[in-house]
């Protein structure tokens, strides 16, 4: 996922690695990318099961039914019986949506949402 000349939102994660969350009181507006505890690779901080990560995350618009989408750079757990990662956002109308990674291959993962107050205040994430 290359994604250039976009404003960053920091995030605060008090506990890095698996099954922990990250927030922030403005909000990640859409034409954002994140950053968690000032950097925008993620993957020292979002880490699951099994070698899950997550690199980055941007939110754009979206054309069609859905006013937005977040795209998050990442790749699940790998191994038999590894099972996925959850990832969940929830934005400033506190509506939350979530994200289900089980490939072991990194690839761009998409979550298309419709929203009046779209930033995303708080990401999670779980094995």
């Amino acid at each position: 996922m290359t994604v250039l000349n976009y404003p960053t939102t920091d995030f605060s994660c008090s506990a890095p690695g698996e099954n922990s969350s990250a927030s922030s009181s403005e909000g990640m507006p859409p034409l954002h990318i994140a950053s968690i505890n000032g950097t925008t690779d993620l993957s020292s901080i979002m880490r699951g099961n099994d070698g899950a990560r997550c690199y980055g995350i941007t939110v754009m618009g979206s054309p069609g039914i859905y006013d937005y989408v977040i795209q998050v750079d990442a790749k699940g757990p790998s191994g038999a019986f590894s099972g996925g990662w959850h990832l969940s956002f929830t934005d400033a109308s506190d509506d939350t949506y979530t994200l289900y990674v089980y490939s072991s291959s990194r690839s761009t993962h998409t979550v298309r949402y419709n929203s009046k107050l779209p930033s995303i205040k708080k990401i999670k994430w779980h094995n």
